[in-house]
């Protein structure tokens, strides 16, 4: 009844409609691994009912959800039950071929014809009720078990990574170090695993972006360095499709870099306070890139912005821009473009632009099951070739009163290997009558 069950093609055809719904729902919720905290806060005040969907199913961190876990053991569990009949088809074909398809009588002997049959590449796989059953590449009976088995082996390590894959992001200036067990930027984990915790202590040395003139990316290069408990640093570099494996954590180079802003600001009545801006770098010399940052000790909000070059003679230029506005009920009440090194007034504060240093991303994955997959695909591969490229030519010799009746056909493709038939009965017609075959 379960087998039946899991076998049906409303079963199939429903599970497979359902993954599809799931990869288009992590296509249309923001996922919280992907965004930013204030790229998902914008989506959710904007779409307040989406977000209640999304809080309540889990809509915005698709791929790690209790539902969509189960979904994808319930579309192996199906897969196994297809696999299995998949192999024992195979198994039966194997060891006793097939039957039917064109056939002509001839007087040549079945053993003239079974040395004939053989020179070309068919093997016997045995006897059934006098017939005597040859193959010709009999392993292509096995296609379709290997592509069911690769799905399988797929579906297994996707689940598997599922259940125990971890991801974290953190968002680093240049000489900054982040400690093992300290708190990530974002985080992302599977259903059974724990924390992300590092090897090592890790440190951004430095975040070298290249442009195009036309203000397109060439290249991000991102050096960095684990530092062990002794205080050793192990350099790697690493950039766009270039990733670094260290004691089994995978680090990519994150999608996200740009400028870090010191400022001082000092109050009328003398205290100071030091803030650090992280902006992501423009997109282009004629845009600035923007962010809103709430300080607890400023009342009101304040909006910036920075140029990658105050002339705008470049996308990355040595001498960026830096604005500050101080917003009151939705005006700008008070604005302060600030070059490195310059001080200027914003509302009651002094501020300074004391420094400018680069930031980057780092991801790090720690997974495991990436290889089955990669195995999975290689045994799909092999069952296609199989399936494609060998099908099997079944034929069968039947003793009859003064020769015997040939059959053959092709599993697939017969047409293209409708010349094999042909070739047979050239050999049939030529070949003398002898003794019969057992």
């Amino acid at each position: 009844m379960l087998k039946r069950f899991f076998l049906s093609k409303k079963t199939v055809i429903t599970l497979i409609l359902l993954m599809l719904g799931a990869i288009l729902l992590g296509y249309f919720f923001p996922q919280r691994f992907l965004s930013s905290p204030d790229d998902l806060d914008k989506w959710q005040l904007a779409n307040p009912t989406l977000a209640k969907l999304s809080r309540w199913f889990a809509l915005d961190h698709v791929y790690t959800s209790p539902w969509f876990a189960l979904l994808l053991a319930l579309f192996l569990v199906s897969l196994c039950f297809s696999t299995w009949e998949q192999f024992r088809i195979a198994l039966r074909k194997s060891r006793g071929g097939g039957a039917g398809g064109e056939s002509f009588e001839t007087s040549a002997s079945a053993v003239v014809l079974a040395d004939g049959l053989r020179s070309l590449g068919y093997l016997r796989t045995g006897v059934r009720e006098g017939v005597i059953l040859f193959v010709r590449h009999p392993w292509g009976y096995w296609g379709n078990f290997l592509l069911h088995l690769g799905i399988v082996i797929s579906i297994a390590s996707s689940l598997l990574i599922l259940l125990y894959e971890k991801r974290a992001v953190i968002d680093l200036l240049e000489g900054e170090t982040h400690h093992a067990g300290a708190a990530w930027a974002k985080e992302e984990r599977g259903l059974l695993a724990g924390t992300l915790m590092l090897p090592d202590a890790v440190r951004l040395d430095r975040v070298v972006p290249e442009y195009y003139d036309n203000d397109n990316m060439r290249q991000l290069t991102t050096d960095f360095s684990f530092v062990d408990a002794a205080g050793r640093a192990e350099p790697f570099s690493m950039h766009i499709n270039k990733s670094v494996r260290y004691r089994g954590v995978r680090i990519f180079q994150g999608k996200s870099h740009g400028r870090a802003f010191f400022v001082k600001f000092t109050g009328r009545d003398g205290r100071q306070h030091g803030e650090v801006f992280m902006l992501d770098h423009p997109v282009d010399r004629n845009r600035a890139s923007y962010k809103d940052f709430a300080l607890t000790w400023l009342p009101v909000n304040l909006k910036t912005k920075f140029y990658g070059d105050a002339d705008r003679r470049s996308v990355d230029g040595r001498n960026p821009l830096f604005v500050m506005r101080l917003m009151e009920g939705g005006k700008v009440a008070a604005e302060l473009p600030l070059k490195v090194g310059e001080t200027g007034r914003l509302g009651d504060y002094t501020a300074q632009l004391v420094r400018i240093e680069r930031w980057g991303g780092l991801i790090f994955i720690d997974t495991t099951g990436m290889a089955g997959i990669f195995f999975g695909f290689f045994i799909v591969c092999l069952g296609g070739l199989l399936s494609y490229f060998c099908p099997p030519r079944e034929c069968s010799l039947f003793p009859v009163d003064g020769g015997c009746r040939l059959s053959w056909r092709a599993t697939r493709f017969e047409r293209l290997y409708r010349d094999e038939f042909e070739a047979l009965r050239s050999l049939a017609q030529g070949t003398p009558s002898g003794s019969e075959a057992e």
